[in-house]
């Protein structure tokens, strides 16, 4: 198994391949299993950044299911790579993740946040090159803030906020700084507190059929909207979209 690639509870019945952001990782696996309880239908599930779930499409690959940002998915449905309705699963929030046992960092502002920059010993973030939209997103944040090129020399990058935040459980960065709803995935590891509204994104992540997919897939996303899953996704982080 890939580490890019999680396989949900198989079962008796069928796979429904789904293609998703990172940032909704514990929240669909935690969906996709409560389904395959009711049903037996098995998921797999393949993670990667937006951008990566972009290319991966746009490259021809085929899946029953696609989540990701909400601007995205439109551009995909434009381009014929998604079909029907996009499904709004819920808004996540830029946050700093830090060790369960850890107390949190005052970030409360932009000054604040700039000095816990310049404080930390090591930091873990999304590569821009991956194409994420946290990744992206605190470049600019850091040219306006004044701490790029400290910023650099201390940063552990990686592609995806799951494994941004598994360098902060290994204790290898003093925090990291991605997706709200990507660090409940990880074990050990806390919201410690918000990016600030100077400097906050907020993103809206959703789901739509695949061009082609399978009855089994139309049925987890009626699921998606029932009650249950509105628990789930709330639990995860996620505010109403």
């Amino acid at each position: 198994m890939s580490e890019n690639t999680l396989i949900v509870a198989q079962g008796v019945l069928t796979n429904v391949r789904i293609l998703a952001a990172s940032a909704l990782r514990s929240s669909l696996i935690a969906c996709a299993n409560a389904v395959n309880v009711k049903s037996g239908v098995g998921f797999d599930v393949h993670w990667g950044t937006s951008g990566a779930v972009n290319k991966r499409l746009n490259d021809g690959e085929k899946f029953d299911l696609v989540a990701g940002a909400r601007e995205a998915l439109l551009q995909l449905g434009e381009a014929g790579r998604v079909s029907g309705d996009i499904f709004l699963i819920g808004a996540s929030k830029l946050a700093m993740g830090v060790r369960a046992e850890d107390a949190a960092v005052d970030i409360s502002s932009a000054a604040a946040f700039k000095k816990a920059l310049l404080d930390a010993r090591m930091i873990s973030r999304g590569d821009p090159a991956g194409g994420g939209t946290a990744g992206n997103h605190l470049v600019k944040v850091f040219a306006q803030l004044g701490v790029s090129e400290v910023v650099a020399g201390k940063s552990i990058l990686r592609t995806g906020g799951f494994d941004v935040m598994k360098e902060v459980a290994e204790n290898r960065a003093d925090f990291g700084l991605t997706q709200s709803t990507e660090i409940p995935a990880v074990e050990g590891v806390k919201i410690g507190a918000y990016l600030p509204a100077e400097v906050q994104l907020e993103t809206i992540y959703a789901i739509a059929a695949g061009a082609t997919s399978k009855p089994e897939a139309s049925a987890f996303l009626e699921f998606l909207k029932g009650s249950q899953a509105r628990a789930i996704v709330a639990g995860a982080g996620f505010a109403p979209a």
